[in-house]
């Protein structure tokens, strides 16, 4: 598996201020704001970092590759008659489409969209921001709640792509801005990627009973590569990791259950190993020391043998199962 400023100048009017009231309503033309009247600012990826986040080239188109909530403040607001309502993209990035909840990142074939926990009126919880509605006048508001931030991919995109901090764009109400959403830092995508097909891996079909005579592995093994091909420049490092698609026997010995059915096997599982036959754990992170910055085709060697399981009836049948093999390019 190929894992991966706007300012608003306000004209406030109060006309009456009641002492005893908790809060605070003030008019911008057609609509009144209580409570947080004053524009929030929400900022993500406060927390990444300088070091790159790796994509597979090939990732579909729709693909959610980043995702991060934080906490957004109570909004109440009250307008006379219908109003615009909707976020309004930054328009270094580019144009937003009408009525879509996507917003393009430049020209880096990434897109974002804002989704709200809790809201209520024109969105429907959970709902993502659209770029233009228009929306009734009866009172409406946004519960405290999480706000998330999710890119997708939109469509093919480069090498290496950096989404610069800033203003991404803001919620306006009518003509007031309710939130402004920040990159609090720089996203920066590695897309570069070798080409990984499928391997499967024949363990023979000349085994019998007195093959497993104890607990343990067979003294066959069958050596198989994970090839990486195409491999592009920008890449500097690769690492992999195995994922039982099946049940997991032990963890540290990479040992998972053969596919159950009616002909399978039983008392019997399969070990992954490298080429030197050591235990591979499962999800457990290596890296590939074979690869290098100048080559673009390289084998990841790789065995398995089948394992006596200590508990349980020994029996013959069909013995498959399946592992997804996860490379990261850095």
């Amino acid at each position: 598996m190929k894992p991966l400023r706007l300012q608003l100048a306000l004209l406030v009017f109060i006309t009456t201020m009641m002492i005893t009231c908790s809060t605070i309503a003030i008019a911008a033309e057609n609509c009144e704001f209580n409570g947080n009247f004053g524009t929030e600012k929400l900022n993500f990826g406060a927390n990444l970092t300088s070091d790159s986040l790796t994509i597979s080239a090939d990732t579909p188109t729709k693909t959610v590759v980043y995702q991060e909530r934080v906490l957004g403040k109570e909004h109440i607001w009250f307008c006379a008659r219908n109003y615009p309502f909707g976020l309004v993209l930054n328009p270094m990035l580019g144009t937003a489409t009408s009525w879509s909840d996507l917003f393009p990142l430049g020209k880096t074939g990434l897109s974002y969209r804002i989704k709200l926990s809790s809201a209520h009126g024109y969105l429907n919880p959970p709902g993502s921001l659209p770029a233009t509605t228009g929306a009734n006048h009866s009172l409406s508001y946004i519960q405290k709640g999480d706000v998330t931030l999710e890119i997708v991919k939109s469509s093919t995109f480069a090498k290496k792509i950096k989404i610069e901090a800033g203003l991404l764009g803001s919620l306006k109400v009518d003509n007031h801005t309710l939130i402004e959403f920040n990159l609090a830092n720089p996203i920066i995508f590695n897309t570069a990627s070798c080409q990984t097909p499928s391997v499967p891996v024949d363990m023979g079909t000349d085994y019998n009973l007195n093959d497993f005579p104890t607990s343990g592995p067979t003294k066959r093994k069958v050596h198989f590569n994970i090839a990486l091909n195409e491999c592009q420049g920008d890449i500097s490092k690769v690492t992999y990791s195995l994922k039982a698609n099946t049940e997991v026997i032990d963890t540290q010995k990479g040992i998972v259950a053969l596919s159950k059915g009616l002909k399978s096997a039983q008392g019997i599982g399969l070990q992954l190993m490298d080429d030197a036959g050591q235990p591979i754990a499962l999800g457990t992170t290596y890296t590939f020391n074979g690869f290098t910055t100048t080559g673009t085709q390289f084998n990841i060697p790789l065995s398995a043998s089948y394992y006596r399981l200590p508990s349980g009836e020994l029996k013959a049948g069909e013995g498959n199962t399946d592992v997804t093999f996860i490379v990261n390019y850095l």
